[in-house]
């Protein structure tokens, strides 16, 4: 078997999990991403892995959904969350009814990956967001030998994860719960490492203990916090300064999340959260600074559960207008930077500094703004800045 549209692959994993014979293995391409690779020696050619693929075949039966914003009333909680506390609490009820929750973790390396909870300390690792493609691993199997036990199973991971597991599990279950993000985009895990390389030898470190790219030590709000922790040393750092989160602006993401076909309404999951950006315009009494998320409502499944947090969280319903207007992912894919795939050649392939080429490529922008901005009598000068640049 051949993979097809590999260029459009999401890296889901459902090929992976799918596979009878084990041909097939998730491994890094030429810029990081993880794309299927087939043995062709263990290939029986079955074509399950191509039946399975939800790339141009998944429908999502959801409807438009209804937005709610929503705060975890408990404080210490929330604190531990990216944005309003949505998924702990979501993730929280499950747990307290006995079932499992499967989300991202850092492991050992601090290498995202899927992973399962059956209890509050486990699920703790989830919270916070891993801006990074995480690998699903076999999780897609442990989820349907849990769904075949009688078990309730909540996933949660970005739309084409959801996409994938529902693609490989083939059929509708009434004990699974799927909560997808309002999604930007993922970047390469590559991308990921060499800041962690350049990282570790700018500041004399041996190893990075702990990640936290939303940490609400300055607050919640449009600017992040980066934390990044060591056995030395606590590292607090401001995202707009942090060479990781500045490719992540769109340098640095896949090719399958410029033209996603998973980030539109009506939604893959039965839950969507995020962040409620823009809260400001729509009611400042809502924004006490320690974050708050918009969830969407993509079904009865997903109204099921939101009943069963009501004496836990804060909600309000929202407009879907409102919440939509600056979250454009929850409908649409992320624009592609200019210099994206010059950007990941240069880091990925021929092993150039991340922090010089994201400095380097994110001036190309800024010059290509100003030009567009500045009048008649500048723009030579600036054209001449960008040209020369991009030699």
């Amino acid at each position: 078997m051949q993979v097809e549209n590999k260029k459009l692959c999401t890296g889901c994993g459902a090929c992976y999990n799918v596979c009878p014979v084990g041909a097939i293995i998730m491994q890094g391409d030429e810029f990081g991403f993880y794309k299927p690779t087939i043995d062709k020696e263990k290939c029986t050619n079955c074509g399950l892995c191509e039946k399975i693929c939800p790339l141009d075949k998944f429908i999502s039966n959801n409807k438009e959904p209804k937005a709610m914003s929503l705060v975890h009333k408990d404080d210490s909680v929330r604190l531990k969350c990216a944005s309003g506390g949505a998924f702990s609490a979501f993730a929280i009820q499950i747990i307290n009814n006995g079932g499992v929750v499967y989300g991202v973790v850092w492991n050992e390396n601090i290498v995202a990956v899927h992973d399962r909870a059956e209890t509050i300390e486990q699920l703790e690792k989830m919270y916070t967001s891993k801006y990074v493609q995480a690998n699903t691993k076999d999780t897609f199997k442990y989820v349907k030998k849990d769904l075949e036990s009688g078990k309730t199973v909540l996933f949660s991971g970005t739309p084409c994860q959801i996409a994938g597991l529902k693609a490989y599990l083939r059929k509708e279950y009434d004990n699974l719960i799927t909560v997808d993000l309002v999604c930007h985009g993922t970047p390469s895990p590559l991308i990921l490492e060499k800041y962690k390389q350049e990282f570790l030898k700018e500041n004399n470190e041996e190893n990075i203990l702990n990640i936290n790219f939303r940490s609400k030590k300055r607050g919640w709000g449009a600017f992040y916090t980066l934390i990044i922790q060591t056995k030395n040393k606590e590292y607090c750092i401001d995202g707009s300064k942090s060479t990781y989160l500045q490719a992540f602006g769109n340098l640095s993401l896949n090719t399958s999340c410029l033209d996603c076909i998973f980030n539109k309404i009506p939604r893959v999951a039965d839950i969507t959260i995020g962040d409620f950006w823009g809260v400001d315009e729509y009611d400042k009494s809502l924004n006490d600074k320690k974050g708050i998320s918009i969830v969407l409502i993509n079904n009865q499944k997903g109204q099921n559960l939101l009943k069963q947090i009501e004496n836990i969280c804060k909600l309000q319903e929202i407009p879907l207008e409102v919440v939509i207007k600056r979250n454009p992912n929850i409908y649409s894919s992320s624009k592609p930077h200019k210099y994206r795939v010059e950007f990941l050649n240069e880091v990925c392939v021929e092993n150039k500094s991340l922090k010089s080429c994201v400095k380097r490529y994110n001036k190309v922008s800024l010059h290509i703004a100003l030009y567009r901005l500045l009048p008649q009598f500048a723009k030579n000068f600036i054209k001449y800045k960008i040209l020369k640049m991009e030699k």
